[in-house]
């Protein structure tokens, strides 16, 4: 019986039902031959197995496969006779499936996400006061700078997280926030200034424009040298309210002053125990305030304190009217000085 081609193209599909199936099976057995022209190389490369023939079967297929094949290569041999052994059964029906259409692909199981930590270059942020007037720049540890004009701030993008320590050139006042474990550090010139809570000006221009400065406001600093200045002999210095120390960086020298002298001891009544909080209080009000409460004089020209303001606390019990005034001066670059019951400020 020969089985027509639209029945072989069925079974190859696998569209055949069992009759159909068994008779198409039935006859590839007879003649193993007519599998032939539906074998390609590609269909042998993918075809596998799950079922082997019996013995006799197999034996009888391969015997009339060899005498029809004998003068082709070897490798075409041994195709028709394995592709033959395979043919009938369920192994026959997978391998044609296969060859009209595809297996999916195994499913892979989905990789697992792997997490990196991706490192964030530390770069430099600057920060430069091109104006004429004072800069206030809030720090991410809470400090405040007030940086002069022309003046200039350079520290790490990961500021207050590592360290905190700052680069100037210029001049500027830094008003620390408390943080017993990350000290702050100001390099300036040859000079770094280390303070842990406090209030202090450094002035470091360019060699030509003079020494290097640090005054202290409050609290207490440690002014260190670098290694260059420390080659020459320089010492660390440590600064208590009031005093300043100077450094050549041209003579690698350093003296440490005091910058306000002990006034005069004079009889100023002043009320005992009075706190008083400014906030972002223009200058000229604090003057007049202070000069009514203490009935003394301070001159100083209005005009000069335009935009000028204090936020902070000053409790007479603790520091003196001088020495809150000089706070403020300083902050704003200005001169204080006394002479009897009159305090003279100037820029």
């Amino acid at each position: 019986m020969k089985h027509p081609a639209t029945l072989l193209e069925k079974f190859f599909r696998g569209e055949c039902n069992e009759v159909e199936k068994q008779a198409v099976t039935a006859y590839f057995a007879e003649h193993p031959e007519a599998l032939q022209p539906w074998l390609t190389e590609e269909s042998w490369h993918s075809f596998h197995p799950e079922h082997t023939l019996s013995t006799d079967v197999s034996d009888k297929m391969l015997a009339v496969i060899e005498s029809r094949s004998w003068q082709k290569k070897k490798v075409k041999t041994i195709y028709y006779k394995w592709i033959a052994a395979a043919v009938l059964g369920a192994a026959l029906t997978g391998f044609v499936w296969n060859r009209y259409h595809h297996q999916p692909a195994m499913p892979i199981a989905a990789a697992t996400p792997v997490t990196r930590t991706v490192m964030v270059p530390d770069t430099y942020v600057q920060q430069a006061n091109r104006t004429r007037k004072i800069m206030s720049i809030r720090l991410k540890d809470g400090s405040k700078a007030e940086l002069a004009p022309g003046s200039q701030l350079k520290y790490l993008s990961s500021f207050a997280v590592t360290g905190r320590e700052i680069f100037l050139t210029g001049e500027a006042v830094f008003k620390v926030a408390p943080d017993k474990n990350k000290p702050f550090t100001v390099h300036a010139g040859n000079l770094a200034t280390t303070a842990l809570g406090t209030v202090f000006k450094i002035t470091a221009w360019d060699a030509a424009k003079g020494p290097i400065r640090v005054q202290l406001i409050s609290g207490k600093v440690r002014v260190q040298p670098d290694s260059l200045a420390g080659i020459k002999g320089l010492k660390t210095a440590y600064l208590l309210p009031g005093e300043d120390l100077s450094f050549d960086p041209v003579k690698m020298t350093a003296v440490v002053n005091k910058t306000v002298s002990t006034p005069t001891k004079q009889v100023i009544a002043k009320p005992e125990k009075e706190i008083f909080t400014f906030n972002n209080e223009p200058l000229a009000n604090i003057f007049r305030l202070m000069s009514e409460k203490y009935h003394l004089t301070i001159q100083c020209q209005e005009s000069t304190l335009a935009d000028m303001s204090f936020t902070g606390t000053f409790d007479s019990s603790k520091e003196s009217l001088t020495d809150f005034l000089f706070t403020i001066a300083t902050l704003n670059n200005l001169t204080i000085k006394q002479t009897h019951n009159i305090i003279y400020i100037t820029p």
